[in-house]
């Protein structure tokens, strides 16, 4: 399966600015300081962070039309090659994780073990300290031989969100980026202790959750439950779904997760991954020196080098 040619919709990227974290519109391959597009059309001094951003987010996401119509790629827009990309949202309160989510994915793995597909969503999470940016590095920690990788939707919340019902999901969703939720398979089991897996080993690593390159605002992918998926090893396609295969839809997780505990502002949600991971490849987990892309139609492309 390859990913329809549709450019992503611009989106709220951050990155590295005379070294410092900064607000950017990323948009068809460029990026535009959000502090440069603010003065074009006098929208006054940004936020530092997509936090704060998400405090007035129709505001700042009004920029992105605005500059985009402006001419991408002319005075003031920098090649994205040429920045240094951090996580696409930097301070997240918590970052959500599902697993077993996707109908080919719980197939796949049946193949060696038996189970039917969950009655509830299920999660674990992942510490802020574990993302990484576009284009990044992230070390193959020590000791892992398996590691593996997920290409994900991820949902960013944008207001606080108490026990809301799934029909109203979508009121409280600021927008939408890539995730591949890379996985230490080594780390799984213990053979010390009776409770698995060890999930913050397998998951948790620094640099072990990519994210980005940029939040694509909710009102610019109007049916996240359609969108394509891929996931490519060293320019191999790996992983190829669409959304349309999760067994709980976004609206069904944002329900789950806020009935357990308040959802707050910046919380991030991936929402799991199709089928194709290593095991489905014989076990060709990734080595230090490929690259991986993980792509989402609609929303953008993701990339990460492996490095020792």
């Amino acid at each position: 399966m390859r990913i329809s040619t549709v450019s992503p919709a611009p989106g709220l990227a951050t990155i590295l600015l005379e070294n410092t974290p900064a607000l950017a519109i990323w948009a068809d391959g460029f990026v535009l300081p959000l502090a440069e597009a603010a003065r074009r059309h006098g929208a006054g001094a940004p936020p530092s962070c997509i936090r704060a951003a998400l405090t007035d987010w129709d505001r700042w996401c009004d920029l992105l039309e605005y500059a985009r119509n402006d001419g991408v790629g002319d005075t003031g827009w920098l090649a994205e090659t040429a920045v240094d990309f951090l996580p696409a949202i930097t301070d997240p309160p918590t970052i959500y994780c599902a697993a077993t989510n996707y109908h080919d994915h719980i197939r796949e793995m049946r193949s060696t073990k038996t189970f039917a597909a969950p009655r509830t969503p299920m999660y674990f999470l992942v510490p802020p300290a574990s993302l990484a940016g576009h284009r990044g590095a992230t070390a193959r920690p020590d000791g892992c031989e398996r590691l593996d990788w997920e290409v994900e939707l991820a949902v960013i919340i944008g207001r606080e969100a108490d026990r809301i019902p799934a029909a109203q999901a979508h009121r409280v969703i600021a927008g939408y980026t890539v995730a591949n939720d890379l996985s230490l398979r080594d780390f799984a089991h213990r053979d010390d202790t009776p409770f698995f897996p060890d999930w913050l080993a397998m998951k948790s690593y620094a640099g072990c959750t990519p994210l980005g390159p940029a939040i694509v605002p909710a009102e610019c992918v109007p049916d996240p439950m359609n969108l394509e998926l891929a996931l490519s090893v060293n320019g191999e396609r790996r992983q190829g779904s669409t959304t349309a295969n999760m067994v709980f839809s976004i609206a069904e997780q944002i329900e789950y997760l806020s009935r357990i505990v308040p959802l707050r502002a910046g919380d991030v949600i991936l929402t799991g991954t199709p089928a194709g991971t290593a095991a489905a490849w014989d076990g060709a987990y990734l080595s230090p020196g490929d690259t991986v892309v993980a792509e989402i139609r609609g929303v953008g492309r993701l990339e990460t080098r492996i490095s020792h």
